[in-house]
């Protein structure tokens, strides 16, 4: 463990040097929670593109696949939007005896569910089949007809009040379930309008190492500016040349 330099409290970690258990440790959530903490996880080029050829995973390298495992190893549910649960990785959340056992002893539950935010309630049926049945977070207001085909599939469904899913209530929601370990893993709409609205606590933002030149957007977007002051609380590297800086709000 080195400290960096004039960034009193963060630390620098060599990937490389930490065995899994040692690197979901790292990455566990504040202990006593009473609220959801939501942290985002996304990968980035060096100069800011998600995508590379229509594709985040083009961007990924060897660390930053390791340390996605782990992310997800240590929540207690994943928070994605609709488009971004067509993704096939969505429906076989399993995990390794290995992290099952470091989520029991952790008081986690050995598989975590996928929480879908839908506010027209179109899920993708193979989601509905999941390893684990997912949480469909959806707006009162959405179809009849819709809504009611959710009712008749495993899915855990919350109607929330409103033409549209709110940040808060997406909060609100998860914590009256118990879910404080929530990792948002996208798309980039559901990520902007978390960020715009003030209700994202965590980023952990992978640096690919490459440049990528081209149309690709960032992260996050969204008509105004909302700039949210953030402190490093971590960084991982790898032989590799990715760099994963963990960021809370101040």
């Amino acid at each position: 463990m080195t400290a960096v330099a004039s960034t009193p409290g963060t630390t620098l970690h060599q990937a490389e040097s930490l065995d899994d258990d040692a690197l979901r440790s790292l990455l566990a959530y504040p202990e006593g929670l009473r609220r959801p903490v939501l942290r985002a996880n996304f990968i980035a080029s060096i100069d800011g593109a998600v995508t590379f050829d229509g594709s985040g995973r083009k961007l990924g390298t060897p660390t930053d696949r390791r340390v996605f495992r782990r992310l997800r190893e240590v929540a207690d549910v994943v928070l994605v939007g609709a488009s971004t649960a067509t993704s096939a990785p969505y429906v076989d959340m399993s995990m390794s005896i290995e992290a099952q056992a470091w989520r029991l002893a952790h008081g986690l539950e050995p598989v975590q569910p996928v929480a879908v935010v839908s506010s027209r309630a179109v899920v993708p049926p193979a989601l509905l089949h999941a390893t684990v049945p997912p949480i469909v977070l959806l707006a009162a207001e959405a179809a009849r007809d819709a809504r009611e085909a959710l009712r008749q599939s495993a899915a855990r469904v919350v109607e929330l009040t409103g033409p549209q899913v709110g940040s808060a209530a997406i909060r609100a929601a998860l914590g009256e379930m118990g879910l404080l370990r929530v990792l948002v893993e996208g798309g980039p709409t559901l990520f902007s309008r978390l960020v715009a609205d003030g209700e994202i606590d965590e980023l952990c933002l992978t640096t690919s190492p490459m440049m990528v030149v081209g149309p690709a957007r960032r992260i996050a977007a969204s008509e105004s500016h909302t700039p949210v002051p953030m402190v490093r609380r971590g960084i991982l590297t790898g032989d590799d040349g990715t760099v994963i800086v963990r960021w809370a709000r101040a």
